[in-house]
């Protein structure tokens, strides 16, 4: 399959962007059985559902994800090898193009310095962006993303079943490459943004919340 095969697919849609935050540890995964989900990563695999489509920056985590998703998207070069796919590809593996030489690191601005082409996916300090990128090429008319905290809930960060030893970044240069994501495709996409929170309202239901200060 190709990354141009997946435009508009799901025109018109809400399409639910799960991350990995631990705000995931307050929503009951049988919420996603009738939406259709983007996984970032292993975030789908945490909460124990079957995502349509997951995404990774990472080769070794894509070809991990192609067990348990309908559809992997990543990028041609892996972004810390920089290496090609070493192995076969499989019908629902998708490796989607990049401007990318190396990884894009703290200054990196799709709407600026790293606007990607017309046939090109755009990732920062996260494969959430990407993840972002894909529901938006999938035609969403509304992303709802899950997880995305950029802090800590009760002193998580993650929800409990992801995996350890996934880097983490700065939860200031999340925050700061969140938005700038949401602003490119929101101004290039007849999409809209928006995060689901779990809880009855902003208080949180007495949990804690530690962001970016």
């Amino acid at each position: 399959m190709e990354w141009s095969e997946l435009e508009g697919l799901h025109d018109g849609e809400t399409l639910w962007v799960l991350g990995s935050g631990a705000s995931l540890n307050y929503i009951d995964g049988a919420f996603f059985n009738d939406k259709v989900t983007v996984s970032t990563n292993f975030s789908a695999r945490a909460l124990g559902i079957h995502p349509h489509y997951a995404f990774s920056h990472y080769h070794h985590n894509a070809e991990s994800l192609l067990a348990d998703s309908s559809c992997v998207v990543t990028i041609e070069h892996d972004t810390i090898t920089q290496s090609l796919w070493q192995d076969e590809q499989p019908h629902h593996l998708v490796l989607a193009p990049t401007q990318y030489d190396k990884p894009p690191g703290s200054a990196w601005n799709p709407i600026t310095s790293h606007k990607p082409g017309l046939d090109q996916i755009a990732y920062g300090s996260s494969s959430l962006h990407g993840a972002m990128h894909l529901a938006a090429h999938l035609g969403a008319s509304y992303i709802m993303l899950v997880g995305a905290d950029c802090g800590f809930i009760d002193d998580a960060d993650n929800v409990d079943k992801y995996p350890k030893g996934i880097v983490a970044y700065p939860h200031a240069l999340y925050n700061k490459h969140h938005k700038l994501m949401k602003d490119y495709l929101e101004a290039n996409y007849p999409v809209k943004i928006h995060s689901l929170n779990p809880f009855i309202n902003l208080n949180l239901e007495g949990h804690t919340f530690k962001g970016v200060s």
